[in-house]
């Protein structure tokens, strides 16, 4: 079954715009690495993407997330980039896998 890009549950990854990281993370003054969506999320799945990517803050070494319209804000605090983007990448489908699941 494949999902049509207007379909707000399960919007596609666009792209990332990732600054340079840094071993520690000040909100205040730090860059987020951006994941780009295709279409704003709908409220099934926000709820699905934020109970996965609390269970993988620690993991990712993310320091917050935050979600603007199409845009999700990453801030982490490994040096590896390349990691955390294919991690993010990974979530974003682990959560259109489970609303389609749901469904």
């Amino acid at each position: 079954m494949t999902t049509s890009p207007a379909d707000p549950n399960a919007p596609r990854l666009l792209g990332f715009d990732v600054p340079d990281l840094h071993s520690r993370v000040d909100h205040a003054e730090d860059e987020a690495i951006v994941a780009m969506l295709d279409v704003e999320p709908s409220s099934a799945w926000l709820q699905v993407f934020h109970a996965h990517v609390d269970a993988l803050k620690g993991e990712l070494g993310l320091a917050g997330v935050a979600m603007d319209g199409r845009s999700i804000r990453f801030f982490g605090s490994i040096a590896d980039s390349r990691r955390l983007a294919n991690e993010i990448t990974g979530l974003i489908k682990d959560v259109a896998q489970a609303l389609s699941s749901q469904r």
